[in-house]
């Protein structure tokens, strides 16, 4: 509780990567692919980059291991500190999403866990004038999902168009020309 209050009074923000933790401690016989349908679609050099990594932790550890982080997780959300979706690494355009979905299970609600990618992110940034909701004046850069997240978090996962400095992209084509295999 004084380390909540501490950060509560010092205006701390916290992005807790649990994704980046997800990954990185996963189980050597849980795939990637098990919690990250990303890395499906990656290109094989940055899939072999994670699939390859081997930690001494057997499945009930890194499951105990994650708990911990999503209890901490909701510990802070519910104590007022500001959390950021981020990930440090990852999956590019994957590992977010994840993070996002994580938030979720640890009892955010999917409103909630997507504001801490955009509303909440932008306020930590001093930023919330231009960016972080969809206003009239604010810049508008935007993904735009076939399904609801809010009915679905794993939706989130369902981006069909990229709307960036008022145009408009397919995310097929953007996965492409990045190297991925389109979803």
């Amino acid at each position: 509780q004084q380390l909540m209050d501490l950060l509560s009074t010092q205006g701390t923000v916290i992005d807790p990567t649990v994704a980046w933790n997800e990954l990185l401690g996963r189980a050597p016989q849980t795939p990637v692919s098990a919690f990250e349908s990303g890395i499906t679609h990656a290109p094989s050099a940055l899939a072999l980059n994670y699939t390859s990594v081997r930690n001494n932790v057997d499945a009930s550890g890194a499951s105990a291991s994650l708990a911990r982080g999503l209890g901490m997780l909701k510990a802070l959300f519910d104590a007022g500190i500001p959390i950021v979706a981020g990930t440090d690494g990852g999956v590019p355009g994957y590992s977010v999403l994840r993070e996002i979905e994580l938030a979720v299970e640890a009892g955010l609600t999917p409103l909630q866990a997507i504001k801490t990618a955009t509303a909440v992110a932008a306020r930590s940034m001093r930023m919330e004038r231009n960016v972080g909701t969809v206003e009239a004046r604010r810049v508008a850069d935007l993904l735009i999902l076939d399904a609801d997240p809010l009915v679905n978090i794993a939706n989130i996962r369902t981006g069909h168009w990229v709307v960036r400095e008022g145009r408009l992209y397919e995310c097929r084509r953007l996965w492409q020309a990045a190297g991925f295999t389109p979803p």
